[in-house]
């Protein structure tokens, strides 16, 4: 199964795609958060080129967030870089990825609707073949709560060494993926 995070320019489907993180694991080898992250696929894009060539949004409120966030997020995410790839290279890199792990009937976990509108709505806008079917799709915060009785999709992470305090950035969409599959894989009821 994969885990997927964006992390984008505001909180609509057409918004701009900052940056983009998948992890593929099988929870029965019950991975560690270090061979998650070893695994991950992560692209960070070109914002000019998806406001200008695809007329993806940015909302305000959402850059002046991301301007509080931590330096560490900033970089990983916001800040432009000279390095910053084009949607449609990063958006093959990331298919070619998932391909790689010849796992066509998935699922794929997202924190929440707005990765999976995201993805669909510039999937559609491009004409693309989306990279995983609609039906595939779920949600982690819904797995967690129905899982361990929680109300608001977190739950503790029961793994030797483990502290998503201290092991995890938020926002940071690889650390995202990361937190994600260790709740399901090893969380415990509060």
């Amino acid at each position: 199964m994969f885990i997927f995070d964006v992390e984008t320019l505001g909180k609509r489907s057409n918004s701009v795609i900052l940056s983009m993180a998948a992890i593929h694991f099988d929870p029965d080898t019950k991975p560690s958060p270090q061979e998650l992250r070893d695994g991950a696929f992560f692209a960070k894009f070109n914002v000019v080129e998806q406001m200008k060539e695809y007329r993806r949004e940015a909302n305000q409120s959402t850059m002046d967030w991301w301007n509080k966030q931590c330096r560490n997020v900033r970089v990983a995410s916001f800040l432009p870089n000279f390095m910053d790839c084009s949607f449609m290279d990063g958006y093959e890199s990331m298919r070619n990825w998932v391909d790689s792990k010849n796992d066509t009937k998935c699922w794929v976990w997202a924190r929440g609707n707005l990765d999976q509108l995201v993805m669909d709505d510039i999937e559609e806008q491009l004409g693309l073949e989306p990279i995983w079917p609609y039906a595939r799709w779920r949600d982690v915060r819904t797995a967690v709560d129905f899982l361990y009785n929680t109300t608001n999709g977190y739950v503790d992470v029961n793994y030797p060494g483990f502290n998503s305090r201290n092991d995890i950035t938020k926002h940071n969409p690889i650390d995202d993926c990361v937190l994600d599959a260790m709740q399901l894989m090893y969380g415990v009821k509060r």
